[in-house]
């Protein structure tokens, strides 16, 4: 009995600690995703009041438009770049081609979570948010499969991430 105390304790203080260490770092949103100097300077700065609708609402929209633009920058410079190299192998294009396909309908869910809180449906931004986040991971299983370890990739889908998490806990946060 003691012994499964001690491993729910552990469980707990680890889960409060990882959420701590989430809640705290904000740093990511003043990169872009291949470490240079975001040419966006209207990034938000991580600070935003969840009792405050139009605070949330202001902080996600930034985020969103911000988020489109450099994923649209990453389709263009890298998966447009690499489908044109006339080496690239079959399986290489087939991985580019579902990349591409996630990444624009990332865009759309960024834009589709901009329009819903417009609305003030918070359920259905939720969503979105899930859903891109979902699609992110479908685009780095092939990725890691065809490349392995590609840091251009690998930057970008980390950055994606987080942005897509900061987003949907201030989504999930405002609305419950």
């Amino acid at each position: 009995m003691a012994l499964h105390s001690q491993i729910l304790l552990i469980i707990s203080l680890s889960f409060l600690f990882f959420q701590f260490n989430i809640a705290i770092d904000t740093s990511y949103i003043s990169l872009s995703p291949n470490d240079a100097p975001s040419p966006l300077s209207s990034m938000p700065n991580g600070e935003v009041s969840l009792d405050n609708k139009e605070s949330v609402h202001k902080y996600v929209d930034k985020l969103m438009e911000s988020s489109v633009a450099k994923t649209e920058e990453f389709l263009d410079k890298v998966i447009e770049k690499r489908l044109k190299d006339p080496t690239v192998t079959a399986f290489a294009k087939d991985c580019l081609l579902v990349c591409k396909e996630v990444y624009e309908l990332g865009v759309d869910a960024m834009k589709k979570t901009m329009e819903d809180m417009d609305k003030e449906y918070y359920y259905s931004a939720n969503v979105d948010l899930s859903t891109l986040s979902t699609d992110l991971d479908t685009c780095m299983d092939c990725v890691k499969e065809i490349y392995g370890d590609d840091q251009e990739f690998i930057k970008f889908d980390d950055w994606a991430g987080k942005v897509t998490h900061d987003a949907l806990e201030k989504v999930a946060g405002f609305s419950s």
